[in-house]
């Protein structure tokens, strides 16, 4: 079993895409991708025995036995079977070690995706406000990166981002050889997608042929301060809690997705004194990564570089273009629509109309 463990913000959703549009060929190279869908998630909250995501309230995770029958097929297989799924690297260390015994460790590879630290930190920022996120940009990045306590150091951006701990976790537990980390470089597009091909025996271009067209584009500023304030007016994660999954998820969408951004449409910008201390901080993760002994494809000095960015940046904006606030809109009737057709589209729509008088 090649585990592709992620981590978040590291291009995963473009290889696993690739190797969900590949199933109908990989078998030409004993290789399998198991499942219909295009990433392994439930797989993932099977074996951590939690619901994954921001939506936990009531949510019950997968049986177990989804894990037991995905290593059952991959020890029946003749030939590689690929898993992946980012959020198993959150798993601690008793999920590491049941992962370890049961696929075995001399049948077990593990490769980590690492990208650079100032380019994850926007875009770990943005995903948090899909997620009910009320804390704007420039505070989060400050207490991320400069304030060390526990209760920072248990934040679900560092429980996923410090990536010397997460190699040194599964290192311990299958040993250097087995684990391979990939570095993701922005400016070669094709290269993560080639470093895969490679892992696993394909032909020169075979992924990379096949991504298809992954629509992740990151929000303009104007839509990100629009969604954090809507966080806050509605009441953050609590108040999310409120609505159905697709209500808000289809809103998201239609905000990121119904539209594309004017060239000149504001980005969200990192200052340079933030990217800075990011980059020491890669540094030393770099370092202990090396120390490991482990494979590293790619060159380390891309997840140490140190970008630029402007001496103070603005987190939050006034105007939201109109026809961004008209695809956010239409994202939300679409599952309002869904809604009225299952039970309780009235408190949906009481819940909506509580808002707007508050506003």
């Amino acid at each position: 079993m090649l585990l592709h463990i992620g981590v978040h913000k590291t291009g995963t959703t473009a290889v696993q895409t690739a190797l969900a549009h590949s199933r109908d060929i990989l078998g030409t190279w004993n290789v399998r991708y198991p499942g219909r869908l295009m990433a392994h998630r439930e797989v993932a909250s099977s074996v951590m025995e939690r619901p994954l995501g921001w939506r936990t309230d009531g949510a019950k995770p997968p049986k177990s036995g989804l894990w037991t029958q995905t290593v059952a097929e991959a020890h029946d297989y003749r030939g590689t079977t690929v898993i992946s799924s980012e959020f198993f690297a959150e798993s601690p260390v008793e999920v590491v070690d049941r992962i370890v015994s049961d696929v075995g460790a001399d049948r077990l590879e593990v490769v980590v995706t690492l990208r650079n630290l100032g380019r994850i930190l926007p875009s770990a920022w943005q995903q948090n406000l899909k997620s009910g996120f009320e804390t704007p940009y420039l505070p989060w990045i400050r207490r991320m990166l400069f304030q060390d306590d526990d209760a920072t150091r248990n934040t679900i951006f560092w429980r996923r981002h410090r990536h010397d701990e997460l190699v040194e976790r599964w290192v311990a537990a299958v040993g250097a050889e087995r684990v391979t980390v990939v570095v993701v470089d922005d400016r070669v597009r094709e290269g993560i997608f080639h470093h895969f091909e490679d892992l696993l025996g394909l032909p020169r271009n075979t992924l990379f042929d096949r991504r298809g067209d992954v629509s992740n584009r990151s929000m303009t500023l104007a839509e990100a301060a629009f969604l954090r304030r809507l966080n806050v007016a509605v009441g953050g994660a609590q108040g999310w809690r409120a609505y159905p999954n697709r209500v808000q998820a289809l809103m998201v969408k239609g905000l990121v997705e119904g539209r594309a951004p004017l060239p000149d449409e504001a980005r969200l910008s990192t200052p340079q004194w933030a990217l800075d201390r990011a980059a020491e901080i890669a540094d030393e993760m770099v370092t202990r990564i090396e120390a490991t002994g482990v494979r590293i494809l790619g060159d380390p000095g891309v997840l140490r570089e140190r970008m630029t960015g402007p001496e103070e940046s603005v987190d939050d904006a006034v105007d939201l273009p109109v026809d961004a606030a008209i695809s956010a809109l239409m994202g939300a009737l679409d599952a309002a629509r869904e809604e009225a057709a299952a039970p309780g589209p009235r408190a949906v729509a009481q819940r909506a109309r509580a808002w707007w008088r508050r506003r």
